[in-house]
């Protein structure tokens, strides 16, 4: 019987260490950032330096249109940095809309780094107190794409935008990590980053996007996500499009000028 007792231990062990691993380095599982240098220059845009907290900056990138009928916030994804993701931008671009690309701590120019969700929430607001400063907020659209629709929600929970668009949204953090890992208890995952939750408290219309063959957040999602408030939410599947083509879809870039045109 000893034999089993030692296969109990073990296991029991084991499932500690994949516990302890989870929690002490889910920023590196989360986050992959691409860093650069200072002397890097971006091949459009006008740089602006946030402070985020004492000495901390984060390095946001202002693509401007002439003229500009306002602003869309743009946040990208959880990986590269705002150098690989200008691209992404550019079918935001042609709308009349000036586009603002914050870069996260750690990515890009950007200073520091992510330690948790609320630090995360909290550069968010710097962002959006910056374009309140700049814009009139009946002017104001929010993007986000991936881990940046977590951002998205969060803002437009606490503020009052003209239009939210989500592209492949997760309900949570902790149901992605459900879905694959269940074992893992839920209070171990310090980022619940929950778009079901902020959802509820958003007043103004939502449009969300998802890719049908999405591998990495499930298309049914975002069918959940609209059962939020169906009425307000509007889900537009994107046919055969895996997750890293659905901020390059067409179907995303048209319909995001579709409605930007009826402002």
């Amino acid at each position: 019987m000893n034999w089993i007792k030692g296969i109990f231990i073990g296991i029991v062990l084991l499932y500690a260490l994949i516990c302890a691993v989870v929690y002490f380095m889910q920023e590196k599982i989360f986050f992959m950032p691409d860093q650069l240098p200072e002397s890097h220059r971006f091949r459009q845009g006008e740089e602006i330096e946030l402070e985020v907290e004492d000495g901390v900056y984060i390095n946001c990138l202002l693509l401007k249109e002439k003229p500009s009928n306002g602003l869309l916030i743009y946040f990208h994804g959880n990986k590269g940095s705002n150098s690989r993701c200008l691209h992404q931008a550019y079918g935001l671009l042609g709308n009349g809309y000036d586009v603002l690309m914050p870069d996260y701590r750690g990515y890009g120019k950007s200073d520091g780094k992510i330690v948790s969700e609320k630090q995360l929430f909290n550069d968010a607001d710097k962002v959006y107190e910056y374009a309140l400063e700049h814009y009139q907020e009946s002017d104001i659209f929010l993007v986000g794409y991936s881990m940046g629709t977590g951002m998205v929600t969060h803002l437009a929970a606490k503020n009052n935008p003209v239009h939210v668009f989500l592209n492949s949204p997760y309900e949570s953090f902790i149901n992605l990590k459900d879905r694959k890992f269940p074992l893992i208890p839920d209070f171990l995952i310090k980022y619940p980053l929950n778009n079901k939750k902020h959802l509820e408290n958003i007043d103004c219309k939502i449009t969300l996007f998802h890719g049908t063959e999405d591998e990495l957040i499930p298309y049914d999602s975002s069918v959940n996500l609209q059962k939020v408030n169906p009425e307000e939410i509007e889900l537009i599947p994107m046919n055969h499009t895996s997750h890293r083509r659905a901020i390059f879809s067409d179907v995303f870039v048209s319909e995001i000028s579709r409605v930007l045109a009826t402002f």
